[in-house]
């Protein structure tokens, strides 16, 4: 039996550069991939003057927006998925909303009991990742399998 994969999109070039590296030189041909995109759920409007049936259509409109998006970038990394020719992995897509994306990828990667978590990173520097938060080293520091963190300026060749 393969490995189980999960590799974090969220449809930028950090995430597509983690795909195609991870396609070129990691992965097996046994393997099983997933690809969580993690999304943020919209504001909820608050104390603006907004009756509560208009704000719950209003939510529920955002996240229908959301999800759509989703399962654009879902279609678009399903065709990327087949020129690396990871199209074999029998790729699947998961959608979670989340204000806490690092917190969900490492929910899913033990709800899946995956043996490899997937990301890409912005290149930010220590400053800016202490004050801003990463979802990186959220993933890195949280979750208990490898994780492999392909850095911004990582050849795909």
């Amino acid at each position: 039996m393969g490995r189980k994969v999960l590799l974090a999109i969220d449809g930028s070039e950090h995430s597509d550069r983690a795909l195609r590296w991870f396609a070129r030189h990691a992965s097996q041909p046994d393997d099983s991939l997933t690809l969580i995109i993690v999304a943020e759920p919209p504001p909820i409007p608050r104390g603006a003057g907004i009756p509560l049936q208009e704000a719950s259509r209003l939510y529920a409109s955002c996240v229908s927006v959301t999800l759509k998006a989703g399962r654009e970038l879902a279609d678009r990394t399903q065709q990327l998925c087949t020129q690396l020719g990871l199209d074999g992995a029998g790729a699947r897509f998961l959608e979670k909303i989340s204000n806490s994306p690092g917190a969900a990828i490492v929910e899913v990667a033990n709800e899946l009991h995956a043996d490899l978590v997937v990301l890409g990173n912005r290149g930010m520097g220590t400053l800016r990742r202490t004050f801003l938060g990463s979802v990186s080293d959220y993933v890195l520091h949280h979750a208990h399998i490898p994780v492999l963190i392909v850095p911004h300026n990582a050849s795909t060749d």
